[in-house]
């Protein structure tokens, strides 16, 4: 019992050791990055009227590839929602059919009690 013990002492020693060294070792490394964010200070500021007509293009593409909706497009959303309900009807079908664990539990308490 005593060399558990003394393994498990050992044990939690050495994962102190390893967690306090890479503390020390993160804590190196943040230093030296925030070294080389302090040398770094020039930002470069976009500008904003080429950034403002780059979205104006990219928004003007985007509604200009976009088209009206086809008889096809309606068949497909009515058919989709006609199968997503009947979809929906047989799942709470087989809801109301297969039991729940409440009910198998409070079945096998009444069978408990009348085993008694």
């Amino acid at each position: 019992m005593g060399v558990f013990l003394g393994l498990c002492v050992a044990a939690v020693a050495f994962l102190a050791w390893r967690i306090e060294k890479h503390g020390i070792n993160l804590k190196m490394q943040l230093v030296e990055s925030a070294a080389d964010l302090g040398a770094n200070v020039a930002v470069e500021v976009p500008d904003f009227d080429e950034l403002r007509e780059s979205l104006e293009d990219l928004i003007a593409e985007t509604i200009g590839s976009m088209r009206t909706p086809q008889l096809a497009d309606h068949l497909g959303a009515m058919a989709q929602q006609f199968f997503q309900m009947k979809m929906a009807k047989q799942m709470q079908e087989m809801g109301a059919l297969l039991p729940s664990l409440g009910d198998s539990h409070d079945q096998n308490l009444t069978q408990n009690d009348d085993a008694s």
